[in-house]
């Protein structure tokens, strides 16, 4: 008997490039080694007809063996999937927090936020078409009707699952929605911003420079006092651009209510499916 050791089977015909193969091969190499001492046996005794039960058996364990690897990696990779889903979607939800206060932000905290500047030009719009007296406080109103803001989206967790493809997220309606938010409603926000933004430099920004004068405190504009606000009574073109700025940010203002209550629906129901 040679003292040589047993060389290993391998396959020749596929590269085993990946943990499963390798224990596939594994499980396949020590099952084969110990049938095959079995077979030797019995053909060295003469029992031809148990050598070939033997091998119809080896066959079968063999297949068995190999089905329950590949269920348990089946399982592993599985899990691995469904924890990297967690991880992006625990991520859009941080994306979803910072993105709902900074909506808050443009909405109701900056000092000139959106219900500000609405309220204001609608105070401006009555004192001049009712031909009231003009008050300091209306120097304050004046800067509040020409100011807006653009929301900053987070949107980190997003790239993240783009990058690595969307039917990572299992639930299609999750994945809908997720998708629909980014593109979308993020359209929609940004298309209302460029709607007051654009309206501003073509109408309001020519009076802004021309009927006020801004005071400043620390580098930014605290409030606008008109040069001659009886002249200001008088002129309809400007209180006609009041009203229209007025209808475009009324109109942000929707688009913002209608993607902060998105948001907060898409952070909840993504919330609940990982439960």
């Amino acid at each position: 008997m040679s003292g040589r050791a047993e060389s290993r089977p391998t396959n020749n015909l596929l590269p085993l490039d990946s943990a499963r193969d390798d224990m596939l091969e594994e499980i396949s190499y020590i099952m084969i080694k110990f049938f095959r001492h079995i077979r030797k046996s019995l053909l060295s005794e003469g029992k031809t007809s148990k050598y070939f039960k033997y091998a119809i058996g080896e066959i079968v364990l063999v297949v068995i063996g190999i089905l329950i690897a590949l269920q348990i990696n089946n399982w592993n990779e599985n899990k691995k999937f469904k924890e990297k889903e967690r991880q992006v979607l625990t991520e859009i939800i941080s994306d979803l927090e910072f993105t709902l206060q900074d909506f808050d932000r443009v909405i109701n905290t900056r000092t000139n936020n959106l219900n500000r500047t609405i309220n204001s030009i609608n105070t401006i719009v009555d004192v001049l078409e009712n031909d009231k007296s003009y008050h300091d406080s209306l120097a304050y109103h004046f800067r509040a009707a020409n100011a807006y803001d653009i929301i900053n989206f987070k949107t980190s967790g997003y790239q993240s699952l783009v990058s690595i493809g969307t039917d990572l997220i299992e639930d299609p309606e999750i994945r809908s929605a997720i998708g629909k938010f980014h593109t979308s409603s993020f359209n929609r926000v940004n298309g209302g911003f460029e709607e007051v933004h654009l309206d501003f430099y073509s109408y309001m920004m020519d009076y802004f420079r021309k009927e006020f004068t801004s005071v400043f405190v620390n580098d930014s504009i605290d409030k606008m006092v008109p040069n001659d606000f009886e002249r200001l009574k008088t002129n309809s073109e400007y209180i006609q651009s009041l009203k229209a700025f007025l209808g475009v940010n009324m109109a942000y203002l929707d688009i913002l209510n209608d993607a902060t209550s998105e948001a907060e629906q898409l952070k909840k129901d993504i919330e609940n499916y990982l439960k």
